[in-house]
């Protein structure tokens, strides 16, 4: 009786073409990968080494590329490092410009006046909306001074089944890409609960009002339909000209959570310039940085 049973199960799955398929039949979720470069030639070489050693098919991801306003040779490297690795990849949108030097009003690199952020602001904004124009599944938004040592970040990322998702990166300070606290003005504030997950003294995936420089959107999600870097996307915006910081209050109003996943180590981030600051300060902030990463190698070495 049971064998008949067994039997008539089989085929009424035969008939109704039903099958169970394995992982590895599957193909990965497409990912446009959005990338703004400036002025960072001294820190192109470790950030796609890096991104090319992540553990994801190649074939799956589209790079979206976008690089001006340089006063180094930031395009010469990315050029050769395309010339290389472009064929790997299912397609490269790529858009640079070697005469534009600064824009209007800048007084230096580090200046952010209004018309860089608007600049910036239209780029996130065109790279959101080439992902959703070529049905991806997914868009990694990710600055050139972001360094993922943990090569399976996207597959990483992907599993946690989030809408928005970021890995917590790590500097040679407290920076990190993450916010666990906002003012009414929605400027950044440090809160007791940003210390433990930057520390990982509490491990997992945590939802908190910002996160940027390395952010992981699922746009097979319907609701980020509505996500936006542009203020004038958003009704009653009342915010400062800043795309992360639109994008976050996008995100709130169309009640998408952005999560900061510490549960591994993915990385490691380059603080901002401040204002007045030149390159030569981001230099040293790189061989501070590579100290950092080679210290947490050592003890991590040493633990094991």
């Amino acid at each position: 009786m049971k064998r008949d049973l067994l039997l008539l199960g089989l085929f009424m799955l035969i008939k109704l073409n039903v099958f169970v398929i394995s992982n590895e039949s599957i193909k990965k979720p497409t990912i446009v990968v959005s990338i703004l470069i400036r002025n960072k030639a001294h820190t192109l070489p470790y950030f796609l080494t890096l991104f090319e050693q992540l553990e994801y098919p190649k074939n799956r991801i589209c790079l979206w590329i976008r690089s001006d306003n340089n006063v180094d040779n930031s395009i010469e490297i990315l050029n050769v490092w395309l010339n290389e690795q472009r064929f790997k990849y299912h397609s490269i949108n790529i858009i640079t410009d070697n005469e534009s030097k600064i824009n209007e009003n800048e007084e230096d690199i580090a200046d952010w006046t209004t018309n860089r952020f608007i600049h910036v602001i239209n780029l996130r904004e065109e790279a959101l909306n080439f992902g959703r124009n070529i049905w991806a599944d997914y868009l990694f938004m990710l600055d050139a001074d972001v360094f993922l040592t943990n090569p399976k970040t996207l597959e990483l990322l992907i599993s946690k089944n989030e809408t928005l998702v970021a890995p917590m990166l790590k500097s040679d300070g407290m920076y990190s890409n993450y916010w666990a606290g906002m003012t009414s003005e929605y400027y950044y504030e440090r809160t007791e609960t940003y210390v433990p997950i930057l520390n990982r003294e509490k491990i997992g995936c945590r939802q908190v009002p910002m996160i940027h420089s390395a952010v992981l959107i699922n746009l097979r999600q319907k609701n980020t339909d509505f996500l936006t870097y542009n203020s004038d996307n958003l009704q009653h915006y009342n915010g400062p000209k800043d795309d992360i910081i639109t994008f976050a209050l996008a995100a709130n109003a169309s009640d998408v959570p952005l999560h900061i996943c510490n549960d591994e180590i993915y990385g490691y981030v380059m603080v901002p310039l401040e204002s007045q600051d030149t390159l030569e300060r981001d230099y040293q902030q790189l061989i501070n940085l590579k100290l950092e990463v080679l210290g947490n190698f050592f003890n991590s070495f040493v633990q094991f």
